[in-house]
């Protein structure tokens, strides 16, 4: 895949976006073959060439008149009178960049990985403190008016404010302090599974499997759940990741309760069975959840069993204790 990647890279100039019968649709954001590569860099999958991966990631990460990737350079965020999606782009191209710094860390370019950890830092940029979201700006530096959380506009991707809030996943502790601490960023994670969509209000096609304002269907939500984890409110992701493998996943013809997109619906639900799930995937790191199957085994390349079980807790023998 990686390679493949190279070689559309090599004819075109730039590393593909989404790839439909060989032609580049364009149709989604971000420079996202970016963690692909890295991903397989630092897990040492394949045997692609490094130094023209990193460059096709660096020359893609630098195309300035494409999607005001350039505005984005200039002003550390994209701003929404020049671009649609403005929130989503800075949002995901942080993500991106971060990625780009990890495999120049990796192989010593220092100055590139400097750079990229820079650009890393521009989900700040587009953070309200006014409002607590992730808010369109303009190229003035004004945030926009009239900014409700819950509504879907152009500014954001098939998602909303309340989605895609959450979109830092190379730095959930610094969006925590951006959010005012473990104990606000526990409570708006609260509001995220609370807080339901009005019953008269028409949701667009892409949000389904909706707790609160999280939609499941809706690949952006995906590694909210497991951020209780990092406010150290853990039953909260178990209870969450258990609700959804139970209820939003069917054994019947129309059993995912959202589009699979490349499959990631599938992914999350093999993850989360598993007990664990990537919210940052090129990290090496995997947050615990809630278990859906009493042991699994998976028979590793090096011959070893990686094996998972899921432990029941022992009944006191004397419930009694501590009363009177």
């Amino acid at each position: 895949m990686v390679k493949s990647f190279l070689a559309f890279y090599e004819q075109n100039g730039r590393l593909p976006v989404w790839n439909f019968y060989a032609s580049e649709t364009d149709m989604m954001i971000g420079y996202h073959s970016v963690p692909v590569i890295v991903d397989a860099y630092l897990k040492g999958i394949g045997n692609f060439d490094a130094e023209k991966a990193l460059e096709a990631c660096v020359t893609t990460a630098n195309i300035d008149d494409y999607r005001a990737i350039g505005l984005c350079k200039q002003l550390g965020y994209v701003p929404y009178n020049k671009e649609e999606e403005s929130v989503s782009k800075t949002l995901e191209y942080a993500f991106d960049d971060y990625c780009i710094a990890l495999m120049a860390q990796k192989m010593g370019k220092t100055a590139i990985a400097d750079e990229f950890f820079k650009r890393s830092r521009f989900f700040e940029n587009v953070y309200n403190p006014e409002t607590s979201f992730m808010q369109p700006r303009d190229d003035k530096g004004n945030f926009i008016k009239g900014f409700d959380a819950k509504d879907y506009t152009e500014h954001i991707t098939e998602s909303n404010g309340w989605q895609y809030f959450w979109y830092v996943p190379q730095d959930i502790p610094a969006l925590v302090a951006l959010t005012g601490g473990k104990d606000r960023f526990a409570e708006k994670l609260d509001s995220m599974f609370t807080y339901n969509p009005h019953s008269a209000e028409e949701l667009p096609i892409f949000s389904t499997g909706m707790i609160g304002q999280y939609a499941h269907g809706n690949e952006p939500s995906h590694h909210v759940i497991y951020l209780y984890n990092a406010v150290d409110q853990p039953w909260k992701t178990q209870e969450h990741v258990s609700q959804v493998l139970n209820e939003l996943y069917l054994n019947n013809p129309a059993g995912i309760c959202g589009n699979e997109d490349c499959g990631q619906m599938s992914a999350w639900y093999i993850f989360s069975s598993m007990r664990f799930y990537p919210v940052d995937p090129v990290s090496g790191k995997y947050e615990i959840g809630s278990p859906l199957f009493p042991e699994v085994k998976m028979n590793l390349e090096n011959g070893k069993v990686f094996t998972v079980l899921r432990r029941v807790p022992a009944v006191p023998t004397n419930i009694s204790r501590g009363l009177k």
